[in-house]
């Protein structure tokens, strides 16, 4: 049986150094000391399981109260060595129950209905679900049997989604989505930029 790949013991020891235990500021935690920790393992956990797609082996980064899951893949260089690449990491808050973590000020993204010729605004924003605007339970009903939705990103980024619907109260309707697997990348990528900006603090800390 070949041995699984994995990274070396410099790399790892690289990657411990960067997540030793760190003072941050209370203003953004009430323990004045918060534990980084890495930890790599090829079980990915069932909730991010689909949001990480074909992922087998994951570098994981515990960072204040959130997990950083980064899919790791292992490639040969002409040397025959291995050599590790790190994707995009999908984003948990381990505050509560455990979910992928949620921008609540997603005021810059917008879902497009081309069936219909509307725009609708994102109050939330997660890999997997959203809050819509409702502007309308008609209309609302009209957004979910559309074939031709697009999530539009402020950079410009554009992805079609599949929504289903989970509840609808105080002029919020929340769905659950779905995107190809290339999309949910730069989608990863645009959550893990916003939740670097919002808790820059912690991130500072880690180099």
């Amino acid at each position: 049986m070949m041995d699984e790949p994995r990274l070396s013991a410099e790399e790892l020891a690289c990657f411990s150094e960067l997540f030793s235990p760190t003072r941050v500021g209370t203003a953004l935690t009430n323990d004045p000391l918060v534990n980084h920790l890495l930890t790599v393992t090829t079980e990915v956990p069932q909730v991010i399981a689909s949001i990480l797609g074909k992922a087998k082996l994951t570098l994981l980064a515990e960072v204040g109260p959130y997990k950083l899951w980064f899919p790791l893949l292992m490639k040969v260089d002409d040397f025959g060595q291995f050599q590790p690449t790190l994707g995009v990491p999908e984003v948990l808050d381990a505050s509560g129950v455990e979910r992928s973590w949620r921008l609540t000020q997603a005021d810059d993204v917008w879902i497009f209905d081309h069936d219909q010729g509307e725009q609708w605004s994102v109050a939330s924003l997660s890999s997997s679900g959203m809050a819509i605007r409702a502007k309308s339970q008609q209309q609302f009903k009209q957004l979910l049997g559309s074939k031709d939705l697009q999530l539009q990103l402020p950079n410009g980024e554009t992805m079609r989604v599949d929504i289903e619907p989970i509840r609808s109260e105080k002029g919020l309707a929340f769905v659950k989505f779905q995107a190809e697997t290339e999309e949910r990348e730069a989608l990863r990528q645009f959550l893990f930029s916003r939740h670097r900006s919002q808790h820059a603090q912690l991130y500072r800390d880690l180099r």
